[in-house]
């Protein structure tokens, strides 16, 4: 279903955190071959035996400029506390003025896989200068993630290979190719890392953050989260409805969606977001394309085909694949301000056969660095989490159904994300987690923001999850681009009001 963030941090006003992008990282699950797993365990049947891990110490060291970073420990499995404990790590950027603190807002940035700590270590970069004078910002990694205990399962030779071969296949070599690539995901992950494989999922990782909570003294929770954040959020005010903040969730996850909705919905997304690209092409001077908006989709989805039957030249001596040129795209779709340019500018160089640039933006975005090291684990990360959390799991065979499928509504990227979801068919443990509905009742307000032409979170998410949970209200950006909180001013100032007042719009809002 998601991916990671992307690693490149904007300007002021434009770094955003990303669902659902990169090579082996366009992760959207969808299936058949259902199993089935109980519901997650409820808070209740097992605070008693966690209070050694909400009253620990936590001690703050300083770890660069102003910044805090300290780490504290959870049980591996939650059904069983007195299993052996995990390490997750965190980092503050403390309120600028201590004199006006209001308290700690706790961030994540999406993935699954994205660094909550890195994103925190940034925070000025994305957070009103208000915000950042007023509240402690205070991110962590997830459970798997980063520092926090991070789960390792592909080297650098065989993530390249999973990038560059888990996507629309155009031969039957080439489907051979992406069943074995998916397969190594969950063959690496339990021989490396047998403990965590069965343990990373969203539902543990929620557990963890109310252990965050009480350990930075705070009596609820107050919460940034966004794109796969957002789902995080949800489950934890399922769990933990009574100890829910202020809650600001953008780019909404809608978690009662099974796999195959999300992938869909997801494919048709980017669908939208490329059509929006498409139209705005020809007013610059290197677009590569005909005004034509079919016409254009037609070269583009006609490149791809050549390029999957013929690889070209990519960059440090490696091919330029479909599956590597279609998410150089769809990672550039992003962020208009900037992702759009640098398509156009990868697309006029792959139409002419040098896919460098395309898989250059790949690269920035998976991490990979000139040595063929991935420079953190969120691919690895990304896949574990995402097979825990749905029950649905699709096989090679329903996977070239469902493709063809989604291709009738997303003819360049529905076959690409219906197989970008096969490492979950054999994936070694069970889900921990299924689709429901959360309607957090009895928790105060919570702040949505839906993009209309999110690429990753569809709009239509958003509104599900409104309709949805119990006391909510939904900020509408009417425009392009991954999530809305610091790129519209009017979404901006909606969030802010929320953080340093407590006060939500008295009604949905469209901002534009």
């Amino acid at each position: 279903m998601t991916a990671n963030r992307p690693k490149r941090l904007a300007p002021k006003s434009t770094v955003t955190a990303t669902l659902g992008t990169l090579g082996a990282a366009v992760l959207v699950l969808a299936g058949c071959a259902s199993t089935t797993s109980e519901p997650p365990v409820a808070e209740s049947t097992v605070a008693v035996d966690l209070g050694s891990y909400y009253s620990q110490p936590v001690t703050w060291s300083k770890c660069g400029g102003t910044f805090q970073c300290a780490s504290f420990t959870v049980p591996l499995d939650y059904s069983t506390p007195d299993s052996k404990p995990i390490t997750i790590e965190m980092l503050k950027a403390p309120a600028t003025d201590p004199n006006q603190r209001r308290g700690t807002i706790v961030v994540n940035p999406g993935g699954p896989g994205g660094s909550g700590i890195d994103f925190a270590r940034y925070a000025a970069g994305f957070v009103s200068n208000e915000i950042v004078r007023q509240y402690d910002i205070v991110g962590f990694d997830p459970r798997g993630v980063g520092k926090s205990t991070p789960i390792e399962c592909l080297d650098g030779p065989q993530t390249d290979t999973l990038v560059a071969t888990l996507g629309t296949p155009e031969t039957p070599e080439q489907e051979q190719q992406a069943v074995a690539s998916a397969a190594s995901v969950g063959v690496g992950c339990e021989a490396n890392a047998p403990d965590l494989t069965p343990n990373i999922g969203t539902v543990p990782a929620a557990r963890d953050m109310d252990v965050l909570r009480e350990l930075l003294d705070e009596p609820a929770l107050n919460y940034l989260g966004l794109s796969y954040g957002s789902f995080l959020g949800l489950t934890y005010a399922d769990l933990f409805t009574d100890k829910v903040g202020q809650f600001v969730l953008d780019g909404v996850i809608n978690p009662d969606l099974t796999n195959d909705e999300l992938a869909r919905g997801q494919a048709d997304g980017f669908q939208v977001a490329l059509s929006s690209f498409i139209a705005d092409c020809p007013s610059h001077q290197n677009c590569p394309l005909p005004d034509d908006p079919t016409a254009a989709t037609t070269k583009i989805n006609d490149w791809l085909a050549a390029v999957g039957k013929d690889a070209i030249k990519g960059s440090g001596g490696r091919e330029l694949t479909r599956p590597i040129a279609t998410n150089g795209i769809i990672g550039s779709l992003y962020e208009p301000q900037y992702g759009w340019g640098e398509l156009r500018s990868a697309l006029r160089a792959g139409f002419k056969g040098n896919g460098a640039p395309l898989m250059n933006i790949v690269n920035s975005f998976t991490g990979r660095q000139a040595d063929g090291t991935y420079s953190d684990n969120s691919l690895d990360a990304l896949y574990a989490v995402n097979c825990l959390d749905r029950t649905d799991r699709a096989d090679p065979a329903r996977t070239v159904e469902l493709g063809a499928q989604w291709a009738s509504t997303s003819p360049t990227f529905g076959r690409e994300l219906a197989w970008s979801n096969l490492p979950c068919y054999d994936y070694p443990a069970p889900p921990t987690n299924e689709p429901h509905v959360i309607t957090a009742e009895g928790a105060p307000p919570i702040l949505l923001v839906g993009t209309t032409r999110d690429p990753a979170t569809p709009y239509g998410w958003a509104k599900e999850v409104n309709d949805q949970l119990a006391s909510s209200v939904l900020i509408t950006f009417d425009g392009d681009g991954h999530t809305g909180y610091g790129r519209n001013r009017c979404v901006t100032k909606a969030v802010d009001q929320a953080f340093l007042t407590g006060q939500l719009p008295s009604a949905d809002t469209t901002c534009s």
